[in-house]
């Protein structure tokens, strides 16, 4: 099985909103190897084959073209978000005003832009909406944002001073089409954006989306945050040469 069938699989399964295990009870099969299937690991063969589409649909895509691979990847959250705010027959507008939570945020969550969200951002859309993300769900997202030996690599919405993160770490800011434009880092994360709100380049559509992983050792938060922006280049143009630093 080709990667771009094992995610054109991921793909199909989310934008009709199953989990891994929901897929699994109606395939036959452990959740684990719905995984696998989706990790490349191991090719469904026969009579799974079969009841993949049957259940999914056709969706085995192997002709598609690069623009649909660099497409936003739809989420388990994002999927599960539109789906209850719709049936709350609630507008993106009222549920920002019920959850305190951004309209170009809730947006980004829906899209796949923001595809690992904050906890506390899950928390309140989750009590604005009166339902809470099943529990394989959740544990999804986690696997999905965890980075082996530092933590979970989260996204956040860098124009609400709430959602920023508090604790020390190296952050990426990304422009509306998700070019990384900004590589920094901070023993406070929230206050380095703060310093960073008046300037010009700071305004969406410039800056749109962030995400960030907590280190607390500063002197390893320098040593990544020199590696990324040599790997990214030109990409990170902002700070390419770490000169945008009070």
């Amino acid at each position: 099985m080709t990667p771009m069938f094992s995610e054109q699989l991921r793909r199909a399964r989310i934008s009709v909103g199953m989990t891994q295990a929901e897929l699994a009870a109606k395939v036959g099969v452990t959740p684990p190897a719905v995984s696998n299937w989706e990790n490349g690991k191991i090719v469904p063969k026969g009579k799974s084959r079969a009841q993949l589409r049957q259940v999914l649909g056709p969706f085995d895509l192997t002709t598609a073209s690069a623009n649909t691979q660099s497409a936003l990847r739809p989420t388990p959250f994002g999927v599960w978000l539109n789906r209850q705010r719709l049936a709350e027959q609630l507008s993106v507008a009222e549920l920002s005003a019920k959850s305190q939570i951004s309209v170009p945020a809730i947006y980004n969550i829906e899209s796949g832009r923001i595809a690992n969200p904050r906890q506390e951002t899950v928390r309140k859309l989750e009590k604005a909406l009166g339902r809470e993300l099943p529990e394989d769900a959740k544990e999804e997202i986690r696997e999905e944002a965890e980075i082996e030996g530092f933590g979970e690599f989260l996204d956040f919405d860098p124009h609400n001073d709430d959602d920023r993160p508090t604790s020390g770490g190296i952050y990426v800011l990304y422009d509306v089409s998700d070019r990384p434009i900004y590589v920094g880092q901070g023993g406070d994360i929230r206050r380095r954006l703060r310093d960073h709100s008046e300037k010009f380049w700071f305004r969406s559509p410039i800056v749109q989306t962030g995400s960030d992983v907590a280190i607390e050792d500063k002197g390893l938060r320098e040593k990544v945050e020199k590696l990324l922006i040599r790997f990214l280049k030109s990409n990170a143009v902002i700070n390419k040469q770490n000169v945008d630093r009070p």
